[in-house]
């Protein structure tokens, strides 16, 4: 991901465009979906080691964060800020309503594109 932001912004034709190839062709959000999937696998790889059924209540601290990046610190802002620099842009527009927001292959996003206006 860091490997294609940096070639692609390296060519003077990309400058102030909004990046739609590589990860960001099935999400538009790809880093937050890693961040997700990496604290919810940790969750599931500790639960055979969990010597108490209170224990379980520990899959909180994931799902906090991803609503946290879902609806208040990560995503709010960023498409806000994206559809206010290319939201006049018809091949933005499109990207915007055919890309899930977080979830690759899952049409989750239109709802969080809608609160952001």
């Amino acid at each position: 991901q860091w490997y294609q932001r940096r070639v692609r912004g390296s060519h003077p034709a990309n400058k102030d465009r909004f990046i739609s190839t590589g990860l960001w062709s099935i999400s538009r959000h790809p880093n937050y979906f890693g961040e997700m999937l990496l604290w919810f696998g940790l969750w599931v790889a500790s639960v055979p080691f969990y010597t108490s059924p209170l224990q379980l209540l520990s899959v909180f601290c994931p799902t906090l964060t991803f609503l946290l990046i879902l609806l208040v610190s990560g995503v709010p802002k960023l498409e806000k800020a994206a559809i206010e620099k290319w939201g006049k842009d018809p091949e933005f527009v499109k990207y915007m309503a055919e890309t899930p927001c977080i979830i690759p292959f899952f049409g989750m996003g239109k709802e969080i594109v809608n609160k952001s206006e």
